[in-house]
């Protein structure tokens, strides 16, 4: 509530030799001059808008513009039978990351740290495919301990920690297990596991930049991380 201030001026009028006093109220535009002003609460970033790109069989896709930072690409081709690869190229055409490389049906997302710029996709399948991409910015961290369970390829944070935690991981499958944390801008900061097939241990990983942090999992089976503090 703004509180309104009546200003009251007192103008001294001479009589004779006697003084009097007399009350002149201010103008309304007077008295806005001194209220109180309220200042707007800055605005709060908006996080870029997801980009959604679907093909069938194999392609080059569309050109796409990210922003600096973080971006995760969540890919799927449940009916594809033989390989299924997405390779990220930047904008001359150069392979900038391998995304997806495996064989048969696919659920699954993958982070990069990107700078600003346009990219594209070339993407072999023998069906239907999706790609998303998002460019996550200010999401709620999850403080810790703080328990990650999922399946296959992820992408899982932000968590805080300072400079170090501790991760326990547990995997169940015949291929690669592997988890890299990244920071926000998607700078790799350690790779924490890098195991085949079944695995269940732990580890102290070493983080440079300032948090919060990402998970990046590749897996093919059920996995759990547990992540606490040193």
């Amino acid at each position: 509530m703004v509180a309104v201030l009546t200003i009251i001026v007192i103008i001294v009028v001479s009589v004779g030799d006697a003084t009097k006093p007399t009350r002149v109220h201010a103008t309304p535009d007077a008295q806005a001059a001194f209220r109180p002003t309220l200042s707007a609460a800055a605005p709060t970033p908006s996080e870029p808008a997801a980009i959604r790109l679907s093909g069938k069989g194999q392609q080059a896709t569309e050109t796409f513009t990210v922003t600096d930072g973080l971006a995760v690409f969540h890919s799927t081709c449940s009916g594809c039978g033989a390989n299924f690869i997405v390779e990220l190229l930047d904008s001359s055409g150069q392979l900038k990351d391998l995304l997806v490389n495996t064989i048969g049906a696919y659920d699954g997302s993958r982070a990069q740290g990107l700078s600003a710029g346009r990219y594209r996709l070339s993407i072999q399948a023998d069906a239907a495919w999706t790609v998303t991409i998002t460019q996550p910015r200010h999401e709620s961290a999850d403080g810790l301990p703080h328990t990650y369970q999922g399946k296959g390829d992820q992408v899982e944070g932000p968590f805080t920690a300072d400079h170090a935690a501790t991760l326990r991981g547990e995997h169940h499958g015949q291929e690669n297990f592997a988890v890299t944390v990244l920071d926000t801008d998607g700078d790799l900061q350690d790779l924490a596991f890098n195991e085949i097939g079944t695995f269940r241990g732990s580890t102290v990983t070493q983080m440079i930049s300032d948090g919060p942090y990402y998970l990046n999992i590749t897996a093919d089976g059920t996995w759990t991380l547990h992540v606490s503090r040193p």
